[in-house]
């Protein structure tokens, strides 16, 4: 027993010794790779620096310091969102480290989330009073908040305590220079300098606040300063040069920059400066010629070849730019550069129609790297073009996986979420758009529209007051809000903020302009022609204001005070064309055919091509019953338009009364031909084919020429699909094309008996009666208006 006893007190204490032992072997190999990432660090290799410290948290997960110094390196590569996600897993992982506070106030402040920083530089004070970067912190959020005052004294605290301080002498000379007190704060920088020669930032402010002074010799002086202390820091020649170029010292811009290649002659990104610099400055052809002779000497300088595609491609010689491009490919085959080569040849490829040349390179990129950004991003696009939403969608939702920050992609992914009738998923990525890009007025504006689409006019006038909040003279905001108010027949602050666009842009028609619309949709209509009539006294060429005063004349009844108005433009410009179909409008109001027709002829006196004048000369022509006069003039102005389609609609739909469908199918015809690329002449093509010449060799052509109008979206087009499959047989295809069109547009009576028929001959009589009584209870006239009363009979 006693035996017993020994041996397993003696393997306790093996067991306890051993655990001991490997205790402080791991507490040894965290210190050694600590010392090791930090010694890096200080000696500039952030990146292995930062291999150092991850070696620590494998062995630890929760040492905070190596968490914080690991943001530090990665901060450092500008790897700033990284670093940011490092500093908040110390912040919240351990309530007493102040520096890590510091760090995200700092990065929040810069992404001027003020009240966010306040809490984080509120949180470091608390155990810190006297941590000069803390109270720096809190000195420019009270800053941000314009409170100068209490800027000024939690910076003298900081100086207090340590007065060479460098981050404390910079945020004092700031809040100087914006009390405009710019001479104070030059001369608090020039002292720091004095104990700090070498102190580059000190440096760059004091070129930044002499150049705010015009004081331009001094800041030039300055910043060739900063280029001699660091002559290896590419980043000073550039903002030399820069500064140069701003002052309009071009030679002296160019030298500059061609100092930092005899200084850095191997930085490829050096030698990008300059040729980006000639090709602005100098001409195209002086770029090239001084970049062929450095890839000459370097052949592996991947990125010069690519700078030197890019001015290809500028110059449109894309076949140049192809040779460069492939040349890389061939060079590097899979390796990075050859990656981005391939993307860049399938971009190019796209832009050229060369699709399948392109879709050929993103899968060779994918089935190497099947998370690459750029190809997903390109399939993504293919797919979306080719109503491929799904796939679209996965592919965007692919890259974001890694840039959750992308915000072209974001709004690619919102366009496929609302063609695939999405709303809500759309508004939902639209709002990270806006949350990364608060500046983006088009983002934001583009989710007021999905907002008020979704019925969410709370949720649209606050990302409009957002918008003036950040930018209160922002014109698309206030015609944003404007229209808001408008549609809620809010008229008084319609009116408010006309008058706020009016005082913004004094010397602008629009606020006038829009003052007109507002009396004009409340229906004062005399007051909107007054203010019409100021939009037009401050720009008098103004088309809309001149558009909609003469609008409201005629709902007024006042045909003679419009007609006398469009007299006197005319008279002050004798070629508004425009003028003179307004004047050819009022006449037609008052059924004055020899006065309207007098008016438009003159607008095509002046501009032939237009098609607005012909319709309505055709229109005097058929309200004197004259239709081969109407017939003529639709003639003459497509021939003059070179087929504008309004044109030929009018004429199709004019001979299609009478019954005349070889005439239609002729003119849509000659209208594809010239129009290859149109929508609107493929669908009438397809169309009219498939219902007035509808043989199988006729109804194959119409399916082939349709099959792209499903990628519009557009109901009236994906209707022609639908009903084309149909009339192939193709019970099963229509149906779900159909149904998808009735989704989009449930009022189409058209629509409703097309889908109708197809579950009629889908033997299936309740979905058949459904259809096609909601089709003839429209009591509308249609093709198929019989059929429809027919099947519904025999139901």
């Amino acid at each position: 027993m006693t035996t017993k006893q020994n041996l397993l007190k003696n393997l306790g204490i093996v067991v306890l010794t051993t655990g001991l032992v490997a205790c402080n072997g791991a507490d040894e190999r965290k210190a050694k790779y600590m010392e090791e990432g930090k010694q890096l660090y200080q000696a500039g290799d952030y990146e292995k620096a930062q291999l150092a410290f991850k070696n620590v948290l494998q062995i630890d997960p929760k040492d905070w310091e190596s968490h914080f110094q690991m943001a530090e390196a990665l901060s450092k590569q500008g790897k700033i969102e990284n670093a940011f996600k490092e500093y908040s897993i110390v912040v919240a992982g351990s309530e007493n480290h102040v520096m890590a506070r510091v760090r995200v106030g700092q990065l929040l402040l810069l992404n001027r989330a003020v009240e966010d920083a306040e809490k984080m530089a509120g949180e470091a004070l608390a155990k810190e009073p006297d941590n000069v970067e803390a109270l720096v912190l809190f000195a420019g959020v009270q800053a941000a908040k314009n409170n100068s005052d209490g800027a000024i004294m939690t910076v003298e605290r900081a100086l207090k305590n340590n007065p060479d301080d460098v981050p404390a002498t910079l945020m004092m000379a700031s809040i100087q220079a914006r009390l405009d007190k710019v001479d104070k704060a030059i001369s608090l920088l020039k002292q720091a300098i004095e104990k700090k020669a070498d102190n580059v930032a000190l440096r760059s402010m004091l070129a930044g606040l002499y150049a705010k002074n015009n004081q331009i010799a001094d800041a030039e002086a300055m910043l060739a300063e900063i280029v001699k202390l660091e002559p290896q820091q590419l980043q000073h020649y550039r903002t030399l040069a820069l500064f140069q170029i701003g002052t309009n010292q071009v030679d002296k811009a160019e030298s500059t920059l061609r100092n930092a290649v005899q200084a850095l002659p191997d930085n490829d990104t050096a030698k990008t400066f300059l040729v980006d610099f000639l090709m602005e400055k100098r001409s195209p052809e002086v770029a090239v010629a001084e970049l062929l002779p450095m890839i000459e000497q370097k052949p592996d300088a991947y990125e010069l070849k690519f700078k030197l595609a890019n001015i290809q491609l500028a110059k449109k010689e894309l076949d140049k730019a192809e040779a460069t491009l492939k040349e890389v490919v061939d060079q590097d085959k899979l390796g990075r550069n050859g990656i981005v080569a391939r993307n860049k040849l399938a971009a190019l490829y796209a832009m050229t129609k060369r699709g399948d040349e392109a879709k050929g390179l993103i899968k060779e990129v994918l089935d190497n790297n099947p998370r690459d950004a750029e190809a997903l991003t390109m399939r993504g696009q293919f797919s979306l073009a080719e109503n491929k939403i799904p796939e679209a969608i996965a592919d965007f939702r692919s890259v974001l996986v890694d840039q959750p920050n992308n915000i072209g992609v974001l709004k690619m992914l919102a366009a496929a979420h609302l063609r695939n009738n999405e709303e809500e998923l759309a508004k939902e990525n639209m709002e990270k758009v806006v949350a990364a890009a608060p500046a983006d007025e088009t983002a934001r504006l583009d989710l007021v529209g999905l907002s008020l689409k979704s019925g969410h006019q709370d949720q649209a006038r606050q990302q409009i007051e957002a918008l003036l909040k950040a930018n209160p003279k922002s014109l698309k905001g206030l015609e944003a809000m404007f229209k808001l108010e408008i549609g809620q027949k809010h008229w008084d602050k319609a009116q408010e903020i006309a008058k706020q666009v009016q005082q913004l842009f004094d010397k602008d028609a629009t606020g006038f302009y829009m003052s007109g619309l507002g009396y004009q949709a409340e229906g004062k209509l005399e007051a909107s022609v007054e203010a019409f009539q100021k939009a037009l006294a401050r720009k008098p060429d103004a088309i809309e204001p001149l558009t909609e005063m003469v609008k409201s004349y005629l709902v007024l009844k006042q045909s003679d005070k419009a007609i006398g108005k469009l007299q006197q433009v005319v008279k002050q410009q004798p070629d508004h064309f425009i003028a003179y179909n307004l004047m050819g409008g009022a006449y037609l109001n008052d059924q004055k055919f020899s006065e309207a027709k007098t008016a438009y002829l003159k607008a095509l006196d002046i501009k032939p091509e237009w098609y607005s004048p012909y319709r309505n000369l055709a229109l005097i022509e058929l309200a004197q019953k004259n239709k081969q006069g109407a017939i003529d003039i639709y003639k003459k102005g497509i021939d003059k338009s070179k087929g504008a389609l309004e044109l030929v609609d009018d004429l199709a739909r004019l001979y299609h009364r009478e019954g005349q469908h070889e005439q239609v199918l002729a003119l849509y015809e000659e209208s594809y031909k010239q129009h290859p690329d149109s929508v609107v002449a493929v669908n009438n093509l397809a169309s009219y084919l498939s219902d007035f010449s509808s043989s199988p060799a006729n109804l194959e052509r119409a399916a082939k020429l349709a099959e792209p109008l499903l990628q519009t979206n557009n109901p009236n087009m994906m209707d022609t699909v639908g009903w084309i499959a149909y009339k192939q047989g193709g019970y099963d295809k229509a149906k779900e094309i159909l149904l998808k069109v009735v989704e989009r547009d449930p009022q189409s009576p058209i629509s409703n008996y097309h889908l109708g028929m197809t579950y009629f001959k889908q033997n299936d009589p309740l979905k058949a009666r459904e259809y096609l009584q909601k089709a003839v209870d429209k009591k509308v006239e249609f093709d198929g208006l019989n059929e429809a009363k027919d099947a519904l009979s025999k139901l």
